[in-house]
Formats: C-alpha cells, structure tokens, sequence
C-alpha cells in the first residue's frame, strides 16, 4: 500500500529510470492512526481494483516483458504473488524485494508447507533478492536464492532536517532520554524496557524513556508508571505524524528498539539521520547497521540483563563522539545515495554492468569499525 517508507525513493528513481508502482490496495485504517499520512505521488502509479487484483496483476505481467520488475514479497499478497509465478513462467527479469516473514506468526502446517514450495519455486526463476537485513538474507538462502543473486537492501526514508549535524549536539550533557518510537504492543519488547530499565533511573539520575505510539499495551503501561517516583522519568506521549519523527528524534539522546520482531524498523535510519545513536535488539533488521560501541549498541533479544548492560553502557559513553557516528552512517543511508546503488544492482542482474555493486553503507560500517578498532560486526550482507 502508499507509504512513507517507499514513497522518497520511489520519487528519486522515477528521475532515473521510467518507473511505476502498483499498489495492492489503499492505505488502511489502522495505518492512519499510527500517524501515516498521504503523500502527493510525484511519479507513476495505480492501485489494482478491488475484486479484480490478480487478473489485472496477471495481465500487467504478461504485457509488460520489457520492463524489469521487483515484486514486495512472495506471499502478503495473492496479487504479487501471481505476478511472480506469470513472469518465471514467461522468463521476464524480475527480483523479489522483502522482510523476512514475521517467525512469531503462527501458521498451519499446509500453509506452512504451501509457503515454502512456492518460495522455492520463485527463488529458482527470480533474477535477484533484495534482501531487507540479513534476517532476510538467511531465511530466503533457505529457499534457495544464491549468494551471487542477494542484494543487501532495506526501507530508506529522506530526512527533512536541514543541518542535522548542528541538531545531533544539542542533547549532548542535558537530560538523557531514550526514546521509543512505534506501536505500544508485545511484539515491541516494552515489557523488556521496562525491566531493564527501572533500576538504572534510580541510578543515574539524568535518566529517563519517552515512549511516542499507542497500543494495547498503553493501559500496562499507564499502571506500571503510576508509581510518583518514575512519573517524570517514563513519559508517554501518544501518537506522533509521521513527518514530525524526525525532529522529536533530532531532540533525543538515543533511540531504543527493544523488539521480539521487526523485520526492519525504519525508525532506525531515521534516528541516524538525524545523527541520533541508536540500541536496538538483534532480531531488529536494521539493528544491521549497528556497530556496537561506536554509534549504538545491539543486545540479545528478550534479555532484560543484555538490555540493561547497553543502557549502561551509553550512559557511560562518550556521546558526541557516538553522535558524530551516528549521523556518519545516516548520510549513507541518504535516497540519492541508496536510488544509485539500487540501479547499479538491477544493472548488474540484467548484465548490463560488470561488477556488482557494493551497498554504500557497508563501506561506512566498515570505515566506523575500522576508526574505532572495532571487530567486524553483524551488519547487512554478512
């Protein structure tokens, strides 16, 4: 559906080559009411009908050979991935662009089953993954996509700020706030925040959590802060547009992630951008482009002791230096940066360039790790 999330790279590359998107369905509801708003499209594109999708998916595929096509997902939607099979069938170039599916979702065996041989099926026709972390990278090598056909990828998003570089040192010796960004459910991790951090507010003092979303979760945790002590400390603050996410980030002193799941979590770019570090879980995709200790910290997921260790660990470190990191790897994860890699890579499935393209923010990762004497860390790709 139209989102934020693909909206900004989706206007870059329609500078570069002749691009239109099909949109399974409009926005839902319940989109909306975390704070997406509509974009003016300013390239190409249609939403398929309603009763009509995979015929009108189908007949897009079959008479459209000559155009390169990346479909999001295998499986999400019947549409795509019927459009997938017709363009394997006929030997049109294609590439599958997607997350790794949510393993916290329960599914039947035949589905299960149905699944996985259809995604074999597409990973020996598909002329390229664009894989969105390695969580992705893993999982779809299962199903058979080769290493010479993955293409590291994920969701990119253009900052508004215009000197981010001035903004990512205000926070530096004011009050520490780590801030979360997102739904208020499980899958999120609250719960383990909120056991990590309870005694670390009574130990540094400039401490506290800003929790930005709604949720299910909302009435636990209006409960669990009504203790006097730790009302000014975790602060909820509802619901934010998502054009205002970079500014109330730009005002943060690190971003928290503590999620079970998130195939990516653009909110991480996002923080970077905005020259903000960035401690998140390891079953968040982007925590992909953390290097630990240098412009933020990745802890095992659902381990509270993990967690805590890493906010103490920030606290004691010295932020300007992991700021100026921070916002080192949000310039290349910019959309003019990420639009050129982006073709290069579709160049190079199509055998019109020689040498595969390096993703620009593997180079950054590598250049932070080497500044820092940093031992390689899990990061896209590897």
């Amino acid at each position: 559906m139209p989102s934020f999330y693909q909206d900004d790279l989706f206007r870059e590359l329609s500078k570069k080559v002749d691009l239109r998107v099909v949109y399974d369905h409009v926005m839902t509801e319940d989109r909306r009411q975390l704070g997406w708003v509509e974009s003016k499209k300013e390239y190409n594109s249609c939403i398929l009908q309603v009763g009509h999708k995979v015929r009108q998916a189908v007949k897009i595929a079959r008479s459209e050979p000559g155009r390169v096509h990346i479909i999001n997902g295998i499986w999400a939607e019947k549409a795509f991935a019927a459009a997938a099979i017709v363009l394997g069938w006929s030997g049109t170039p294609f590439a599958i662009y997607s997350e790794r599916p949510d393993p916290i979702v329960s599914r039947g065996l035949l589905k299960r089953v149905a699944r996985r041989s259809i995604g074999r099926w597409i990973a020996r026709n598909a002329n390229a993954l664009f894989a969105i972390s390695h969580l992705a990278t893993d999982y779809f090598s299962g199903l058979g996509f080769p290493p010479n056909r993955i293409y590291p990828f994920g969701y990119f998003r253009a900052s508004p700020l215009a000197r981010a570089g001035e903004l990512s040192t205000t926070c530096v010796g004011a009050k520490l706030d780590i801030l979360y960004i997102g739904q208020l459910i499980r899958r999120k991790g609250l719960d383990i925040l909120m056991q990590a951090v309870k005694p670390l507010l009574y130990r540094y003092p400039k401490l506290q959590v800003s929790l930005v979303g709604s949720g299910i979760e909302q009435s636990i945790l209006d409960k669990e802060i009504c203790n006097k002590e730790l009302a000014d400390r975790i602060i909820l603050e509802g619901v934010l547009p998502s054009n205002q996410v970079h500014l109330r980030l730009a005002r943060a002193s690190a971003l928290i992630l503590p999620s079970r799941w998130d195939g990516w979590g653009l909110v991480i770019n996002e923080a970077f951008s905005a020259g903000v570090p960035v401690i998140a879980s390891d079953r968040c995709g982007a925590a992909d482009l953390i290097v630990p200790g240098v412009n933020g910290y990745r802890f095992r997921s659902e381990s509270v002791d993990d967690l805590r260790d890493c906010l103490s660990a920030f606290v004691n470190s010295d932020q300007r230096q992991m700021r100026a990191a921070a916002l080192k790897t949000g310039i290349a994860l910019t959309i003019p940066v990420v639009s050129e890699y982006l073709v290069g890579c579709l160049e190079h499935m199509c055998g019109l360039r020689p040498s595969r393209p390096l993703a620009p923010w593997e180079t950054t990762l590598r250049e932070l790790e080497s500044e820092h004497g940093q031992p390689n860390s899990l990061h896209f790709g590897s």
